[in-house]
């Protein structure tokens, strides 16, 4: 399991996500590439909160094949097409992951593969 920094001499985070993580030698990595809101027959969600559902889901799937579940995860980059999205992306983020905290990295962007895309998740799990 990652080991997670916050450092007294930091500020605190000014979201749900950790400052440093540490992962050991012995820990297995699994890297996901970007996930966007699609189920498993292509089907793109019409609805931001459908979409990160659905980002989060997937993002369970490949985590369960690999024996790992949304509480390994180490590090998250979200890209965003929409300012106006960035409450709720935090909000259900925050109710999706609950207590943990990955390292996290939010970027504002222009567009995605495909206009329909407005949030995609990638990122890293690690575990012993």
């Amino acid at each position: 399991m990652p080991r997670f920094y916050n450092p007294a001499a930091m500020n605190a985070p000014f979201n749900p996500y950790t400052h440093g993580i540490e992962v050991q030698r012995d820990e297995r990595l699994v890297f996901f590439s970007g996930q966007v809101g699609a189920d498993a027959s292509g089907a793109i969600k019409p609805d931001f909160e459908g979409q990160i559902r659905q980002i989060y889901a997937n993002i369970e799937i490949i985590l369960a094949d690999a024996d790992m579940a949304l509480s390994d995860l180490a590090k998250l980059t979200t890209y965003l097409v929409s300012r106006d999205d960035l409450d709720d992306m935090r909000r259900l983020r925050a109710e999706i992951l609950g207590d943990h905290k990955p390292g996290h990295t939010l970027l504002l962007i222009s567009g995605l593969a495909y206009p329909e895309f407005r949030i995609e998740v990638e990122g890293f799990a690690a575990k012993a």
